[in-house]
């Protein structure tokens, strides 16, 4: 499914006084461009240096600060496995305490691949190279299921809108797995080509300066 639509489709229900959450990705390029926060919503980013991971904790942190609120985090599934699945047991943890308060959502963009490195390259001319991209296959719902978790997975375009309306009107926390294309680009990546596997990587400028002065 086109990973536009889940953000649009959140957008159109937020509840008021929201707390939305975005890690680094392809995540927080969908977020600013297609997300619309009314007055008295907050936001957190992941912060200048874009670090991948952050948004489950600081979703973990919001409500604990904010337990009154809504909090929804918009992760990619690279920066789930980079370190969100382990705070999410922090969250089983104390599942005690937020299970009886606002919804608590993290929403996994499921595409298999770290989509905004992916992207930036075919940007910058360079071919897709799968394994320097490719992130394990893992089912996300399962996972959170098997910690104890409520968990919800949608690969269904025409489920998108009802499965938000669902969520959003439950208490606690719950993962939610969108499974989205990996083949959508950012809007700043529009126009740029499918990458060309035939010709090897050509190497980064920087690296590329390295060499020649060290050598």
């Amino acid at each position: 499914m086109n990973p536009r639509s889940v953000v649009a489709e959140l957008s159109d229900r937020l509840p008021d006084r929201a707390v939305v959450v975005t890690d680094s990705g392809t995540s927080l390029d969908w977020w600013t461009r297609h997300l619309r926060l009314r007055p008295g919503m907050r936001s957190l980013l992941s912060g200048h240096l874009g670090l991948p991971g952050a948004a489950v904790p600081h979703a973990v942190a919001a409500r604990f600060a904010a337990p009154d609120r809504p909090v929804i985090a918009l992760v990619g599934d690279g920066a789930l496995q980079g370190g969100g699945l382990n705070e999410l047991l922090t969250v089983r943890r104390h599942l005690d305490r937020p299970a009886d308060l606002p919804p608590l959502v993290f929403c996994v963009f499921d595409n298999g691949d770290l989509n905004r490195l992916t992207w930036q390259r075919r940007a910058a001319g360079d071919p897709l190279v799968p394994l320097s991209a490719e992130v394990p296959a893992l089912p996300y719902a399962e996972c959170a299921r098997l910690a104890g978790l409520p968990a919800v997975r949608c690969d269904r375009p025409r489920y998108v809108g009802s499965v938000w309306a669902d969520v959003l009107a439950g208490r606690g926390p719950v993962l939610l797995e969108f499974v989205v294309d990996g083949e959508t680009p950012p809007d700043w990546a529009a126009g740029v080509g499918t990458a060309d596997h035939s010709r090897p990587a050509p190497l980064l400028a920087p690296l590329a300066k390295f060499l020649r002065v060290s050598g």
